[in-house]
């Protein structure tokens, strides 16, 4: 075993998955935390095994968001028949699916737990290296507000879990969401400060202080405060460490457009989202684009050319993502060639175009849309219709946001939301649709481990 595999499996002990948010099956030996923080290694190996189980661990950043929060919109039906997967696809959840806890709950608390672990023996640490300390503590605290980002778009008000104490843990009610928001610029500025512009690592698969500003613009955005969100854009693109990439370059490893990336850990896998999308050959996909999805393609756009493939099988024809290429390589000269993307610059100039918008500076708006639409290879409204309107403009912005990240980070189901267009829209498609849709059940296993914990309207 070697010093890495040593350091990580200590760790696996003391920051055991727990069975629930609110019990972990072992408290953390606190002593044996505070060592592992007192050494560069071991410390460094603390905050990247994060990373490791993110991209080796069934949950929404490797691909959960994108199959399970596509299939819950308008962009994925599924062609199978597991029930807790129809669920998603029919937008019928309920809180007994094992998905749902899995995936979007039960896993998320689990590496929040970790983040915490990380930040409090970190603040502990009497021997790193003050820039080290910094730098592991503002990833930790970045991921801690990226998680807790999600949570509150799926769930609505969770409990705010920031300490390992299992005495405060264990009957956490949930959390008003100006509470929990609060808590996620905290740590995005926190993030943000403590970051350096450059990246740890010769990739891109370690937060810098960028990827802290490209979530805090995402924040802003939906928080409507314009402003901010168009000065942590800015900043973003100025700085100029990134640049887009043609359309089948964006996914790649040595993307120039990526703000951030997963790094694969799983032997012969690229990515999960790869291996999710890719049919083997003669196999229909397990999640098609729907027909809406594929008919809002502009003729001609690169997008559709590159990110879209399709398969036969028994004479029907299925369109599915192909963002990413690689699904499962068995080579004897198989190479990582692919990251996952978890932040990256288009959604940076379609936020500006978005703030600009809204404030009224529409050229300016028109100039950001127009550099997404020429990678696109599509005619660019500065041209064609440098004269459009606000309320013109702003569809068209939800138009190059529904194209550009379909199938991506559960996006789309993110800004319908935020327009306020899900309910209407749901109805329209699902049969079985109820209003009560728009936030997901507090998985039922959970409530019955914390009583404290109060189901969303509309479940059992």
């Amino acid at each position: 075993m070697t010093p890495k595999q040593t350091i990580l499996s200590l760790l696996l002990c003391l920051l055991v998955q727990a069975c629930s948010l609110i019990k972990a099956d072992v408290p953390l030996d606190k002593v044996a935390g505070r060592q592992i923080f007192q050494n560069p290694d071991s410390a460094i190996a603390a905050v990247t095994g994060i990373y490791e189980g993110i991209s080796s661990t069934s949950n929404f950043f490797s691909a959960g968001a994108s199959v399970y929060g596509g299939l819950y919109a308008d962009e994925l039906v599924y062609t199978g028949l597991t029930v807790p997967i129809t669920e998603f696809s029919n937008s019928t959840l309920n809180s007994g699916n094992t998905t749902l806890e899995t995936i979007f709950w039960r896993n998320t608390y689990y590496f929040i737990y970790r983040t915490n672990a990380c930040i409090e023996g970190l603040a502990a640490s009497e021997s790193l290296d003050a820039g080290l300390r910094n730098q592991l503590t503002g990833e930790a605290k970045f991921f801690r507000a990226f998680l807790y980002f999600y949570l509150m778009q799926f769930f609505g008000e969770v409990p705010l879990v920031t300490s390992t104490d299992q005495l405060i843990i264990e009957t956490m009610p949930r959390i008003p969401l100006a509470v929990i928001k609060e808590s996620i610029f905290t740590d995005l500025r926190d993030a943000k400060a403590l970051l350096k512009e450059n990246y740890p690592t010769s990739d891109r698969a370690r937060a810098n202080k960028w990827s802290a500003a490209a979530l805090l613009a995402r924040m802003y955005l939906y928080e409507q405060n314009w402003p901010m969100a168009l000065q942590e854009a800015t900043q973003i693109i100025s700085s100029g460490t990134y640049r887009l990439v043609g359309p089948d370059s964006v996914f790649l490893l040595t993307s120039k457009e990526a703000i951030l990336q997963i790094q694969p850990v799983i032997q012969r896998y690229n990515t999960m989202d790869g291996f999710l999308f890719i049919p083997s050959a003669g196999i229909r996909p397990s999640f098609a684009i729907t027909t809406s999805l594929m008919s809002a393609f502009e003729p001609g756009d690169l997008r559709q050319t590159n990110w879209v493939a399709s398969q036969n099988n028994n004479g029907i024809t299925y369109n599915y993502p192909f963002k990413y290429r690689k699904r499962l390589d068995a080579s004897a000269d198989f190479k990582v060639t692919e990251y996952t993307n978890l932040l990256r610059l288009a959604e940076i100039y379609l936020i500006r175009a978005e703030c600009n918008t809204v404030q009224g500076l529409l050229p300016a708006a028109i100039r950001d849309i127009d550099i997404i639409r020429r990678r696109a290879g599509l005619p660019l409204i500065g041209e064609t219709q440098p004269n459009m309107n606000a309320t013109d403009l702003m569809a068209l912005i939800r138009h190059e946001r529904r194209i550009e990240f379909f199938a991506e980070s559960g996006h789309r189901w993110m800004d319908l939301k935020r327009a306020g267009n899900a309910d209407g829209l749901m109805q329209s498609l699902k049969p079985g649709w109820k209003s009560t849709g728009l936030l997901w059940p507090i998985p039922a296993n959970q409530i019955v481990l914390n009583p404290s914990l109060v189901q969303n309207p509309g479940y059992r």
